[in-house]
């Protein structure tokens, strides 16, 4: 209403065409300010992505740094068939598609490994050790079929994604 006052337009008149035509440059100009503010992404906590094998479920989650925003985790995304039974020992072979949603929200097993017991402790410093006892945390659970990937995706909001180096760790 101030902006009204401001341009000394008087609205009581419906036919006053400078009314109507600031009227409609101020719904329009509301109109637009508001639908620039929303993403056309909206950021789902739980992202789908389409790959080659099905369709995937990841979560967006935060990171507790003031320099890193949030990322997209994949997590158990098979990249090669089960090892075991009478695969066990042999090439890999690719992993089977999947018609549903997958959900890639949690840790697949690990591959069976022993953490403690394999270096002498008394030789090791104390950082060394404590870094072992984080570590063995994330390997309880163990298994033979263990072929899969944590997948980690940037989110930065207005930037461009595909300008963003790649890296594999395996």
């Amino acid at each position: 209403m101030y902006l009204l006052h401001a341009c000394k337009l008087d609205l009581g008149h419906a036919r006053n065409p400078e009314a109507t035509h600031a009227i409609t440059f101020l719904w329009l100009a509301l109109w637009i300010a508001l639908t620039s503010c929303q993403r056309i992404d909206p950021g789902t906590k739980y992202p789908t992505v389409t790959t080659n094998y099905g369709k995937l479920r990841g979560i967006k989650k935060e990171l507790n740094n003031e320099i890193l925003g949030p990322v997209e985790q994949y997590l158990g995304v098979p990249y090669a068939t089960a090892p075991i039974g009478d695969r066990r020992f042999q090439p890999p072979e690719a992993p089977g598609s999947w018609q549903e949603v997958r959900n890639a929200t949690q840790f697949a097993p690990v591959c069976p490994q022993n953490v403690h017991g394999v270096l002498p402790e008394i030789m090791l410093p104390v950082w060394f050790t404590d870094s072992l006892d984080v570590a063995a945390t994330y390997i309880q659970n163990q298994s033979e079929d263990c072929l899969y990937l944590n997948i980690y995706v940037p989110t930065e909001d207005g930037e461009c994604l595909a300008q963003h180096g790649k890296a594999l760790w395996l």
